[in-house]
C-alpha cells in the first residue's frame, strides 16, 4: 500500500502564484480604466510653451508691477430655460484702488476635466470699474474662467475657478 498523504507545505508556492495572479488582474483592471476614461485633454503645443517660459515669466513681472487687483464674484441665476446660468463679475482696481475703466477683457469657461465644452464669455463694463458677462455653461461642476484684460500695452492675465451647480 502507498502512502497518498501530502508533504507538509505543499500549498506554500500556491500563495505566490495567487499573490500574482492579484497583483496581475489589478494591474489589468488599473491599465484598462486609465485608457478607457482618458478624455483625450492634453496640453497643446506643449514644446513651445515650455521654450517661451522665459516671456511668460516677464509677463508675470509686468503684472505684478501694474499693480491691478481684480475680485471676482459669481451668481446662481437660473432661468426657466436652465439652472446653470449666472452671472460672473470682475472688479478691477489699481494699487491705489481706484477702479480701472476701459478696460477690454478676453475671457474662456473651460471645463478642465472635459473637452469641447469651452465658452467664450463677453464681458461688458457695468461703471465703476466692474465688468460683468452672464453666462450659461452646458454642464454643471468646477470651471475654470481663464481672462485676460488689457488697456493699450497693459496686461493683467488671470484663473478663477468656480463651481456652477
Amino acid at each position: 500500500m502507498e502512502n497518498t498523504k501530502k508533504q507538509d507545505g505543499w500549498w506554500y508556492p500556491w500563495i505566490f502564484v495567487g499573490a500574482f495572479a492579484v497583483v496581475i488582474a489589478v494591474n489589468g483592471l488599473m491599465a484598462f480604466l486609465a485608457v478607457d476614461t482618458w478624455t483625450g485633454l492634453e496640453t497643446t503645443d506643449h514644446f513651445t510653451q515650455g521654450k517661451n517660459y522665459n516671456s511668460i515669466l516677464d509677463q508675470r513681472a509686468k503684472q505684478a508691477e501694474l499693480g491691478w487687483e481684480t475680485d471676482f464674484a459669481y451668481e446662481h441665476v437660473p432661468t426657466a430655460e436652465n439652472n446653470r446660468s449666472g452671472i460672473y463679475r470682475l472688479r478691477f482696481t489699481n494699487r491705489d484702488g481706484e477702479p480701472l475703466n476701459g478696460l477690454y477683457i478676453d475671457a474662456t469657461a473651460i471645463r478642465p476635466t472635459h473637452e469641447g465644452h469651452d465658452q467664450v464669455m463677453i464681458f461688458t463694463f457695468r461703471g465703476d470699474g466692474t465688468y460683468a458677462a452672464t453666462t450659461t455653461l452646458p454642464l454643471p461642476g468646477l470651471w475654470e474662467i481663464r481672462y485676460v484684460a488689457t488697456r493699450g500695452d497693459d496686461m493683467y492675465k488671470m484663473r478663477q475657478r468656480v463651481q456652477v451647480r
